[in-house]
């Protein structure tokens, strides 16, 4: 068992039921389970394992003004509408090429990005890395048309 990133797709209200106790994360439906693919990914986009510039950095929200506190044994990271379509429009505007240029699996293994390992396939990796980016991408793209918000919780 490893730590497996989850998005939430998120109301106002629903913010604050969690917030007070009446709603627990665990009951809440997860929109995208990235498994273990969360650091590599923010490592990728943004070359850090937490803080990673903005907006990249809110494809993986781990850190700074997006924590709202530790809720059903959990640290949930909050990003509100605008914050979501700034991340959305980011990736529209990632080139194949880009993303190809900020990956490294040597860097991953030399600075210790969860999970990887050093007999790891580069191009399968990267390949990964590809399809869960369109993953997070598209419900990006719904969650900022639907004007609700995102929470990330590793769990």
């Amino acid at each position: 068992m490893g730590m497996s990133g989850r998005y939430l797709v998120v109301t106002n209200e629903l913010i604050e039921s969690i917030k007070s106790g009446e709603v627990s994360v665990h009951d809440c439906s997860v929109e995208l389970d990235i498994d273990k693919m969360w650091q590599m990914v923010q490592f990728t986009l943004t070359g850090e394992m937490v803080y990673g510039e903005f907006p990249l950095g809110y494809v993986v929200p781990m850190a700074g003004e997006q924590y709202i506190g530790n809720y059903s044994d959990m640290d949930l990271f909050l990003l509100n509408n605008e914050q979501v379509l700034e991340a959305y429009m980011a990736l529209e505007q990632l080139t194949p090429e880009e993303l190809k240029k900020r990956f490294s699996l040597e860097k991953m293994v030399a600075e210790g990005v969860y999970p990887v390992m050093d007999d790891w396939d580069a191009e399968e990796t990267f390949q990964e890395i590809v399809q869960t980016l369109d993953d997070i991408q598209a419900l990006y793209q719904a969650t900022a048309a639907s004007g609700n918000g995102i929470v990330f919780y590793i769990f």
